[in-house]
């Protein structure tokens, strides 16, 4: 789906910095920082987080906070994540979501990698 549409889809009016950001995020496997981001995107940090506000306030993405910084992605489906305290890696996890569990947005799961841990 064109990023135009999602933007539609969720009530935000699209602009070439809003779609830039979605296709970004449609792109990642991972949760992505600002930091992240804008390696790709060239705005400015007050446009950004304004942007970012609105999707979050329409439901389009999804932020979650490791370490005192925020991460985003599409809000797409519940997603679970396992990120190692050392070296800071952010790995997918499948997890099987349960019938009650119907609002569930993200979940982080933090600990060791088994390469640090060697």
């Amino acid at each position: 789906m064109q990023a135009e549409n999602i933007l539609q889809e969720h009530g935000v009016k699209p602009t070439a910095l809003r779609a830039r950001i979605v296709e970004i995020l449609k792109t990642s496997q991972t949760p992505l920082s600002y930091d992240e981001i804008l390696q790709n995107l060239d705005a400015n940090k007050t446009t950004f987080y304004r942007s970012m506000q609105l999707f979050e306030e329409h439901g389009l993405i999804i932020r979650t906070e490791n370490n005192h910084k925020s991460y985003y992605e599409l809000a797409d489906g519940a997603k679970a994540y396992f990120i190692c305290d050392i070296c800071h890696k952010v790995t997918n996890i499948e997890v099987p979501m349960p019938k009650e569990a119907r609002v569930v947005k993200s979940a982080v799961i933090k600990g060791i990698c088994g390469e640090c841990e060697a």
